[in-house]
């Protein structure tokens, strides 16, 4: 049963932990301005246009609505954002993208009205404008609201200014779209008093229309895919990194991780699967859908990064467990396949459990109350690693993607990103769970984990791993933690670049030590996020000699497998200091494990 908010102190006081403002406590002479329209910073180029400030996300009701054969969302679609206030606020906004560069595959919705703790207010839609503007949110300058992959626009008017937003690349050109115009996708909610800050609130936005996907700047796209074979299946949804503002509007950036309830009514006869656990399913009588319709209720009590938020529509099979280890396991795939498909799918999704244990070795413990897997029909761009509920498209899953996205519930779900530069920390981690899975297999080949040969040719495996990774010449071009958003996703620097660095450091550290420090950044940074150097600092922790010298010596490390551009093409010049027995000039050895 749905739980209806009501904007009064007490029962925001009882539902967020945080006492409410008292009436009247705001007084007319207190300064308040707007809140950001980012949460970037000055000269961040990848997706500089996300998020909001002034306020920290809290808690989110996703109220969909949603009529499967004609992919629309009906009357009475919404979504309640509880946030607390962390300045005195005379407006602030959210991310939503009515319409896209996708056309017919892109959204075409309407805000139907926009209340905050239950009393309507205006809001308007305007463009971003470059992180840190002085001249501020409103900036008249037209340059201040332009596209583009790199600081400065550097456009055909030659603009001088950061980027506001990044352009939906419709060319094969990463930078034919520079100067373009940012899309008014800021909706900018006015509330009927200024809000103070320290002060809960729930804003409330009710909008119908289509969902779609966003085009990002390399040209792939996310978000909400139509599953129309066969016709009116539903939706599928996958959106990383900024995809979930082309069906809800919310505070769109990986630092913004509210926790999550979803009430959807949908079509008698589909399933809607969201984060966490299934609460309930409940057919009703309802007059939008006259051949009936359930209410779907999913809970997800931790906090979910903004690319990481599931809701998908569809006619699924569905099975269900709760593991040896007391977690609820979910399994969907789509009613249509084969039986032999659905089978050939199941055997890969069942061993979810087995790799969730066998990850927690390095890890800890696994972070959520639940873990699932969800196969779509949509050919959408990519499998991605949903919080608590990995996705697959194209109707099939592979084992070895599956360790990769599983491994992402610790490093990219559990622990955030702080920035999308930062996106090469959890996508290297996640590469990494590939290479556990090779070391496992060939450690069963030699008689298993628990002999001495097994864990020999495990260990082998790892090093072979980085040694054939270190003599490719693909890796060295641009600095991983310095990617433009058409190199955001790429193979070399944001995937096997960081995991080959893993590696080494794993050698570095000893393999104990780096399991260690593995853990201790899940308990301090679970729920939450990481920068750079927090992450280095995690790691520096666990140095067997951590003496001046030596952790000067990682630092050098960590500069230049995550932050030094090579751009020699034949891979002349790279990374030097790499983990003892590995190839490479070495660590120093006084430093190291033995």
């Amino acid at each position: 049963m749905s739980i209806m908010v009501v904007a009064t102190a007490a029962v925001l006081a009882s539902t967020t932990g945080i006492a409410a403002a008292q009436p009247g406590s705001w007084q007319p002479g207190r300064q308040c301005s707007s809140g950001a329209r980012t949460l970037s910073h000055l000269g961040d180029h990848v997706y500089p246009e996300t998020g909001n400030g002034g306020y920290r996300s809290v808690h989110t009701d996703v109220h969909l609505v949603y009529d499967a054969p004609t992919n629309l969302f009906l009357a009475g679609n919404h979504v309640d954002l509880t946030d607390v206030a962390t300045q005195c606020l005379s407006d602030f906004s959210l991310d939503f993208q009515r319409t896209s560069a996708a056309g017919a595959d892109g959204p075409d919705l309407t805000v139907q009205g926009v209340t905050v703790n239950g009393r309507p207010v205006a809001y308007r839609f305007v463009q971003p404008t470059y992180p840190d503007d002085p001249n501020g949110v409103n900036d008249p300058d037209p340059r201040a609201h332009e596209a583009g992959q790199q600081t400065p626009v550097g456009g055909p008017d030659n603009n001088p200014l950061p980027p506001a937003c990044e352009p939906e690349l419709t060319s094969d050109d990463p930078d034919g779209q520079d100067g373009e115009q940012c899309p008014a996708n800021k909706l900018v909610i006015t509330p009927s008093r200024p809000l103070r800050a320290g002060e809960p609130f729930v804003v409330s936005v009710s909008y119908t229309g289509r969902p779609g996907v966003h085009v990002d700047g390399d040209g792939s796209t996310e978000g909400w895919f139509r599953s129309d074979s066969p016709p009116g299946d539903g939706g599928f949804v996958t959106t990383e990194p900024v995809g979930s503002e082309a069906w809800m509007p919310l505070n769109d950036h990986p630092s913004a991780k509210p926790t999550y309830d979803f009430y959807d009514t949908v079509n008698a006869g589909k399933t809607a699967v969201g984060n966490g656990i299934l609460v309930s399913s409940q057919p009703v009588s309802d007059p939008r859908f006259p051949n009936g319709a359930t209410i779907w209720h999913w809970h997800m009590s931790s906090p979910v990064a903004n690319y990481l938020v599931e809701n998908s529509v569809g006619s699924f099979d569905m099975t269900q467990r709760i593991g040896q280890d007391g977690r609820h396991y979910y399994e969907f795939q789509p009613s249509s396949l084969s039986d032999a498909d659905k089978a050939a799918n199941l055997a890969v999704m069942s061993q979810q459990e087995d790799i969730t244990r066998f990850q927690s070795y390095f890890n800890g413990p696994f972070p959520f109350a639940s873990d699932g897997v969800l196969i779509g029909l949509p050919d959408a761009s990519f499998a991605e690693e949903m919080e608590s509920m990995i996705t697959f498209p194209g109707g099939t899953i592979d084992l070895d993607t599956f360790n990769h996205e599983n491994m992402h519930q610790w490093w990219g779900d559990n622990v955030t990103e702080a920035n999308y530069n930062l996106t090469f920390f959890k996508e290297g981690m996640a590469t990494v769970g590939e290479y556990l899975f090779g070391a496992r297999n060939a450690a069963t080949t030699a008689g298993g984990l628990n002999t001495a040969a097994g864990r020999a040719a495990f260990q082998a495996s790892l090093v072979q791993q980085f040694n054939d990774n270190y003599a490719r010449t693909d890796l060295w071009s641009g600095a991983p933690s310095n990617p433009t958003a058409y190199t955001l996703f790429d193979g070399s620097s944001t995937y096997d670049r960081p995991g080959t660095a893993y590696l080494a450091l794993r050698q570095i550290l000893g393999n104990d030590r780096f399991n260690r420090a593995l853990q201790q950044i899940q308990r301090w940074y679970g729920g939450g996020v990481i920068t750079e150097p927090q992450l280095e600092a995690g790691f520096a922790r666990w140095l067997p000699r951590p003496s001046w010298s030596c952790r000067s010596a990682l630092s050098t490390f960590f500069t230049q497998w995550f932050d030094t551009d090579y751009p020699t093409p034949d891979g002349a010049t790279k990374p030097t200091l790499t983990g003892p027995g590995l190839d490479g000039t070495g660590f120093p050895s006084r430093c190291t494990a033995g």
